[in-house]
């Protein structure tokens, strides 16, 4: 048994077993319930889930709810696979063997970053999906040389598959796949690929029938852009879509300071700083040759992926409200993070008192880093404020066995009433609705903002931490 493999064999038993400790029992937002209920019911058609259906993700996952009967935990045992199998392919990708101590730091980053963990626990395909893109990126980028053409079909197939995970990630591949095209055994990639999308295609198609799966492509895809979804279209700041785009690397993937956040995190960006710019132009030189490969920087499938991606993602995608959408550009900066590190203790200093600094620093940050993270993961054990605020509702309705009227945004009505709370829910959409609020005086819940001219009885207002989950980290709820 070689020292890499029982590396490898460490990091995967630590992926599976933090992943499966930090379990979540309860639906934290409505994406997770129309996971959660997917498990019961797998119906594109009711959005369990919505389209794009994430068939592969779901099929996987209900395969190991059929063997465990526990959904929670199918869930953690594929984001635990997955975190194993993105740590695996960043080093892969990096060319960074395992048993250094860069490959050592590699890990440790990825392994330890928040955005990763929460989505590594939460009900969605996320995780799983950046593993599958980088597995895919590291065929299709490797060398022509040696089973060139082998690399290649892996990395096509994988990319069909991936569509079956996480299609808004499948852009950061395309510049890829596309320059892969241009060489010899393009047709047996292109088969490879659509074998890969034949493979959950298929049975979505045998499940959901043709029809239906058209009808809710077409709506799901003019909601996601022309409604709801987030874009550009509908959220036109673009100074505000910027620095969220920023925060979400920034304060959501690394854990790093944030107006209002904890004063730990200062100690965290203060050494990430300045251990990036006190070894920019190595850094710099490192990333060129080891990640981008002798090609042009601008010309690399790599590079022009991530920036794609960007693009993609600034315009096309909820990047005010949702930060998991850069968690497939997080493995590339902590390869950066990470030989930083190694680069001030790797180097050998002109006294033991400057090497003595030097770990302290990068050990420092290891532990800022961890306990930020670790404390996230804590955090989101506990249900978010929508959870708390159904949690409430369920044992209300234990003690006064009434059926009260819950008024609240259609979101809310749906995320509670699929949870079994009993009421006759009063959906608003605008002000206009409220009228009808006029002849109910008593046995009122409002979820969201107070009736005008009305007086609450009780006045509740539950929180979760927003870089836990950014989708409704504080809602009142008001009792008439």
């Amino acid at each position: 048994m070689t020292t890499e493999f029982r590396v490898w064999s460490l990091v995967f038993i630590s992926c599976i077993g933090s992943r499966l400790l930090s379990t979540i029992y309860y639906i934290e937002d409505l994406d997770s319930l129309r996971f959660a209920l997917s498990m019961v019911d797998y119906d594109v058609a009711k959005l369990q889930p919505h389209f794009p259906a994430y068939p592969v993700f779901c099929y996987i996952a209900k395969l190991l709810y059929a063997v465990i009967h526990r959904y929670a935990f199918a869930f953690s045992l594929i984001g635990g696979l997955s975190t194993f199998f993105t740590i695996y392919f960043t080093l892969k990708l990096t060319k960074i063997q395992n048993t250094t101590l860069l490959g050592k730091i590699a890990i440790f980053v990825v392994f330890m970053n928040p955005l990763l963990w929460l989505m590594s626990n939460r009900y969605m395909p996320d995780a799983m999906g950046v593993a599958c893109l980088l597995a895919s990126l590291y065929f299709t980028t490797g060398s022509m040389k040696d089973k060139g053409d082998f690399r290649n079909i892996v990395g096509f197939l994988l990319a069909g598959i991936l569509i079956g995970i996480r299609l808004s990630y499948f852009p950061l591949l395309v510049p890829a796949l596309l320059i892969r095209l241009k060489h010899p055994g393009r047709l047996k990639c292109i088969i490879a690929g659509a074998i890969g999308i034949l493979i959950w295609l298929i049975p979505l198609l045998w499940i959901t029938g043709w029809n239906a799966l058209i009808t809710a492509a077409q709506t799901q895809s003019h909601g996601h852009f022309s409604d709801f979804g987030g874009t550009v279209s509908t959220n036109s700041e673009l100074w505000l879509r910027l620095t969220k785009l920023f925060e979400s690397v920034w304060a959501d993937g690394f854990g790093l300071y944030w107006s209002g956040r904890h004063l730990i995190t200062v100690c965290t960006t203060i050494i990430i700083a300045v251990l990036v710019v006190s070894n920019w132009r190595t850094l710099k030189k490192w990333t060129t040759e080891k990640l981008f490969g002798d090609d042009s920087l601008f010309l690399n499938p790599i590079f022009m992926g991530c920036a794609v991606y960007l693009v993609w993602i600034f315009l096309g995608q909820n990047v005010i409200y949702k930060s998991r959408h850069v968690l497939p550009l997080l493995p590339f900066f902590a390869v950066g993070i990470a030989f930083a590190c190694n680069r001030i203790v790797g180097t050998p200093l002109n006294n033991r008192l400057s090497q003595s600094l030097a770990w302290g620093a990068v050990i420092t940050f290891f532990f800022c880093y961890s306990y930020v993270s670790l404390n996230m993961v804590v955090q989101h054990t506990k249900p978010t404020a929508i959870a708390q605020i159904h949690e409430y509702l369920r044992d209300k309705q234990h003690e006064q066995g009434d059926k009260p009227y819950i008024v609240s945004v259609p979101l809310i009505k749906y995320y509670l009433a699929s949870q079994a709370v009993e009421a006759t829910y009063i959906p608003i959409k605008s002000e206009a609705d409220l009228a009808q609020l006029d002849e109910l005086e008593t046995g009122l819940i409002v979820i969201g903002s107070p009736l005008p001219n009305r007086k609450p009885k009780v006045e509740k207002t539950f929180y979760h931490n927003p870089y836990v989950n950014r989708m409704w980290p504080e809602l009142p709820l008001y009792e008439y």
